[in-house]
């Protein structure tokens, strides 16, 4: 099923790219040291060489929302240059005190230059960034839109090849059921796909979970669909339930052991078996679902063994796809891990792992 709770909003106004609160204080005290600097430069004789020490002054034009801040600050800074010149007196090595004032001048052009440069970048930034968003929330709102114009139709359409097949003749109705167990993983493609979109909105809890009880119900919700396909589910759980808690999310983790089972289902043949065990580890506790199909093709279970972030399933070759890349970016998210591999028979295991709630506790 897709997200279903509660859901975070996404923050609508765009960001902005700047310097933390607290450069903000030094706002103040750079308009301050400038003052002094200025009033020292009006009461000795031509005490300051190079205006340089006006450029912190420029530099604060970055919080100033309006362009013209930047060339404000840049005039009253040559300005301050220029009058410091004068006052109190021009001293008699006049082409120095020029040339230096003329440095100084320069100084100023130069660090008004690189800030306009570096506000140039900061917009660029944020505009790409609000245009990221947008194309973001337009993704995510076609997929809802999708999605709800195609699972109502699809609900209709199974739910009528359930009667059909109810009144069909026996060579009819195994094509009906081809036909409809294709509908059920379109669908839960579709919910799979819904949810990848929106996991980013979803704050997943971290607490105290019962891993036994969250395997029981997911097993008994995939006993139906397993016993249309004539396949067994055994639940093996934990031999000492009580130590069998983990840390993370109760939905996220039923939602992955929905998504292996429904994989499991499929991939066993009429007259297999899935099994469902719960083991307690050192610090972690590990659900796993096996199942006596054909097995899992050797790029899935290199992507498991891989488990990183470049690696998410989003581009796996198996079938199922969508789910598999649900379910790694839920465990992620819940400092959990999955893996995978054949068994030396027939059949495959997969496994979550999530910290042991005790290991969490100590």
């Amino acid at each position: 099923m897709p997200i279903t709770g509660p859901v975070e909003p996404r923050d609508q106004t765009p960001r902005r790219i700047a310097l933390g609160r607290s450069a903000r204080w030094l706002v103040p005290v750079l308009y301050a040291f400038s003052g002094l600097a200025f009033v020292f430069d009006l009461c000795r004789d031509n005490t300051l060489a190079y205006g340089i020490i006006y450029a912190p002054l420029i530099a604060t034009a970055v919080f100033h929302k309006s362009r013209s801040g930047l060339w404000i600050l840049s005039v009253i800074a040559c300005l301050l240059v220029v009058v410091g010149a004068f006052f109190p007196v021009v001293e008699s090595d006049l082409p120095d005190m020029v040339g230096n004032r003329i440095l100084s001048i320069l100084a100023i052009g130069a660090t008004a230059a690189f800030v306009h440069h570096a506000r140039d970048i900061q917009e660029r930034l944020a505009a790409e960034t609000r245009r990221a968003e947008a194309a973001e929330r337009i993704k995510t709102d076609v997929l809802t839109n999708l999605s709800q114009e195609i699972r109502t139709p699809l609900h209709t359409l199974l739910g009528v090849l359930s009667l059909t097949m109810a009144a069909s003749k026996p060579d009819a109705r195994e094509a009906l059921g081809r036909v409809r167990n294709d509908g059920k993983q379109l669908l839960a493609t579709i919910d799979n796909l819904l949810d990848l979109t929106q996991i980013e909105e979803r704050k997943l809890r971290q607490q105290t979970i019962d891993i036994v009880k969250i395997a029981q119900d997911a097993a008994e919700g995939a006993r139906a669909a397993a016993s249309e396909r004539q396949v067994c589910i055994a639940l093996d759980p934990d031999r000492d339930p009580d130590k069998a808690s983990a840390i993370g999310d109760a939905w996220a983790t039923r939602r992955i052991l929905d998504n292996l089972l429904a994989n499991a289902v499929r991939l066993t043949p009429p007259g297999g078996r899935v099994s469902v065990s719960v083991a307690r580890g050192a610090d972690t506790v590990t659900t796993s679902v096996s199942d006596t199909g054909k097995g899992l093709s050797s790029e899935l279970t290199q992507d498991f063994r891989n488990d990183g972030p470049e690696t998410d399933g989003n581009a796996l070759p198996a079938a199922g796809a969508t789910g598999w890349a649900l379910s790694r970016r839920l465990a992620r998210a819940m400092n959990g891990r999955m893996t995978a591999s054949n068994q030396p028979g027939p059949g495959a295991t997969v496994s979550l792992s999530l910290p042991a709630a005790d290991r969490q506790i100590a």
